[in-house]
């Protein structure tokens, strides 16, 4: 993300932006720090839209199978 579409984002100016890169560093590292975390909570809660659909997906598939009948006449997978 370029500093034009950073600044854009946090609705400040470009010349905000760069000005607490060089007076305020820990003001902008926990600012890159803030936006790299909001990145991977929006890809680990896709991540976990996947799995669940995975999981459905494995659920129907496994409902499918007909195992094989063990001595009790309980349906079980070999």
């Amino acid at each position: 993300m370029t500093q034009r579409n950073l600044a854009g984002k946090l609705d400040i100016n470009v010349k905000t932006l760069r000005k607490w890169k060089k007076d305020r560093p820990k003001v902008y590292r926990l600012l890159m720090i803030g936006l790299k975390a909001e990145s991977m909570i929006a890809n680990c809660k896709e991540n976990a839209r996947a799995l669940e659909q995975l999981i459905q997906y494995e659920e129907r598939i496994e409902s499918e199978i007909e195992y094989p009948r063990d001595s009790k006449g309980i349906n079980t997978p070999t």
